[in-house]
């Protein structure tokens, strides 16, 4: 690999002869954009990604966004659930491709780490029309943004902590005039041994988890080329090597439980521009492997998954105040594993139109679009979406958004044997959101505070039920209304090198079965499993220098783990800490960092039978060169 690289830097050594004056261009993901217009939005600000160097995508949304992340513990799966959603019901975009495992519909936050990606955003609400399937509640994009013209940088990372954790990151950029690669690569493990609290067993309160290390390894390679002024090409390559044992919580069940993920996936994208027109063609091709384990029931199971896309967009400033956009994406599912009779594909082919208006001098911005699909296993609905920001007074702007979401049934919910089901219908329904942002800055001081409510009804919502023969079987069962609020308090002041900050986020959630199928059925009007109803992250930040201290402090209500509501499990409030100190060496940028997490030694599970850690530290240093 650095063979490699080494033959590129002559090759751009060889091309920096050349004495064309060329145009600075920033590659804009259009609809991505386009997207968040009327819409809660929440980047992930460069400071915030720093002090999550080695954390996983799960970790940096849990104590920074209102979405409830529903974690079985550290290395064990964590998956996103907004807005009284669930994880099947969110898009994970990666530069603009959703990379939801094909068979199950989502994908584990656990495995994707923060330090591959430049720019993370989360995007409340549904955009279908946008994004396609999965786009119901939310959708969290992950974007790569390599720069021209940077020269030479090398980054080195080494981290260790409680329960035998040790993290090793290091990413090479190389960025001349017209070409930039990069390539990072990572490696974490812990033999995750951690103690903790039984509130069960009264015999023995303290245990220790067993059978729970972890090793995830991973790299990502980036290339960009400028061809000319107007044309970029890139090639976006991203492996995973994930190996984990997963815990038993029962003293007489010590046997192992190990899952393999192995995945795969490359995006190759042309971008051109012209003055009122831009076009991008993507092809992608993802692949995933999973292989499960389990000694204590026998199972041993292997799956393998692919997604191939074909994606093309265009773009047209038709008018002044008027850009107009189209676009067509086709996509090929399919996977192999025994409990299938045999390899099972999916086929989907959509059309995408919409248009983005401006009026009052910019005061006024809107979007309206609408997607057309075929789908190879029965129908998806025609979905469309309308949305506005007004600019009311100088630092308040409304937001307001509807639009027609679905979700589309996985390979698993059609085709496994037993309980696969294809006569499954879409998930279908339609979601409403309003809100208001203000932004006020006086002098050193910058307050911003943003409010949504919002209300969203899906039918044919997808559930798992017992058969009479004892296992289970996929079956449109359900109607469920999700409504609630969300608030975003941000005080931020600075002055020379002094830097002070503290927000709050609030989540109000009411996610209920309206109506059932089921038999017997006592869950109408109850809430869903596993969706606080109450939900609070709050943070302190003091910068100083070149230090910079951060207090979290977090609260998460009730969560039912029965679905007629009859169980649960206590709220619960954690607090951690982290802190940064960067200072330089000659020609090299040193950073020291350390964590606390669970400062005050709570006693808690998130889920049922998944206990937390206690007290436990990160610390590592950060080598860059200047």
């Amino acid at each position: 690999m650095y063979v490699f690289l080494f033959m590129v830097i002559s090759f751009n050594d060889y091309y920096s002869q050349d004495t064309i004056s060329l145009k600075t261009i920033d590659v804009i993901t259009l609809k991505e954009n386009i997207s968040q217009i009327g819409k809660k939005i929440e980047p992930i600000d460069s400071i915030i990604k720093q002090q999550f160097k080695f954390n996983s995508v799960a970790d940096l949304l849990n104590l920074n966004s209102s979405i409830f992340i529903k974690n079985y513990g550290p290395g064990g799966l964590s998956s996103s659930a907004f807005r009284g959603g669930n994880a099947s019901q969110t898009a994970i975009l990666w530069n603009g491709l959703n990379i939801q495992n094909a068979m199950l519909g989502q994908c584990d936050l656990t495995l994707i780490p923060n330090l591959l990606f430049e720019n993370i955003q989360i995007e409340y609400g549904g955009s279908s029309s946008l994004w396609g399937s999965g786009a119901v509640g939310g959708s969290i994009h992950l974007n790569n943004n390599l720069e021209f013209n940077k020269g030479l940088h090398i980054n080195t990372n080494i981290g260790s902590g409680s329960f035998g954790l040790f993290n090793f990151a290091s990413d090479v950029l190389l960025s001349k005039k017209r070409f930039a690669t990069s390539i990072k690569f990572y490696r974490t493990s812990s033999e995750n041994n951690f103690p903790f609290n039984d509130p069960i067993d009264k015999t023995s309160v303290l245990k220790v988890q067993k059978n729970a290390d972890y090793n995830f390894n991973g790299l990502m390679q980036e290339f960009k080329i400028l061809i000319n002024p107007k044309q970029i090409f890139t090639i976006n390559t991203w492996l995973n090597y994930n190996q984990r044992n997963l815990p038993s919580y029962y003293e007489s069940n010590q046997k192992k439980r190990q899952q393999l993920d192995i995945s795969s996936r490359i995006i190759a994208n042309w971008v051109y521009f012209k003055s009122k027109i831009s076009c991008s063609i993507k092809a992608a091709i993802f692949n995933d492997f999973i292989n499960y384990n389990d000694s204590s029931s026998e199972i041993f199971s292997k799956s393998k998954s692919q997604t191939i896309f074909i994606e093309n967009e265009n773009f047209y400033n038709w008018k002044r105040h008027h850009n107009f956009y189209f676009g067509i994406n086709m996509s090929n599912n399919q996977a192999l594993i025994k409990n299938y009779e045999s390899k099972k594909y999916l086929n989907k082919a959509s059309f995408l139109i919409g248009n983005k208006f401006s009026f009052l001098n910019g005061k006024l911005i809107s979007n309206v679009s609408a997607r057309v699909e075929y789908f190879s296993v029965g129908t998806l609905p025609v979905t469309g979406g309308a949305a506005f920001e007004y600019r009311l007074f100088k630092p308040i702007t409304i937001i307001f958004n509807a639009a027609k979401v679905y979700r589309q049934p996985t390979l698993n919910e059609l085709y496994w044997m037993p309980g696969g089901n294809n006569n499954l219908k879409a998930e279908q329904g339609y979601t409403f959101e309003g809100g208001a942002n203000y932004k006020k800055q006086l002098k050193d001081f910058l307050f911003q505070f943003n409010g949504a409510i919002y209300s969203r009804e899906i039918e044919n919502w997808i559930l798992w039920i017992p058969s009479q023969n004892g296992s289970s079987s996929a079956i449109n069962i359900q109607k469920v209304w999700s409504r609630g609020s969300e608030t975003t308090l941000k005080l931020n002041y600075q002055k020379n090198k002094i830097k002070l900050g503290s927000s709050i986020m609030t989540s109000y959630v009411l996610s209920t079965i309206q109506s059932s199928q089921q038999e017997n059925n006592n869950t109408l009007n109850k809430q869903l499993i596993y969706t606080p109803r109450y939900l609070l992250n709050a943070n302190l930040s003091v910068g100083l220098h070149n230090i910079y201290f951060i207090f979290y402090h977090q609260y998460f209500g009730y969560r039912y783990t029965t679905s007629d509501n009859s169980q649960w499990l206590n709220p619960y409030q954690v607090s951690s800490c982290r802190f940064n100190y960067t200072f330089d060496v000659k020609k090299i940028n040193l950073s020291l960092y350390g964590s606390c997490n669970n400062l005050f030694n709570q006693n808690y599970y998130v889920l049922a039978g998944r206990p937390m850690p206690l007290r436990s530290y990160e610390f590592g240093i950060t080598i860059k060169s200047i």
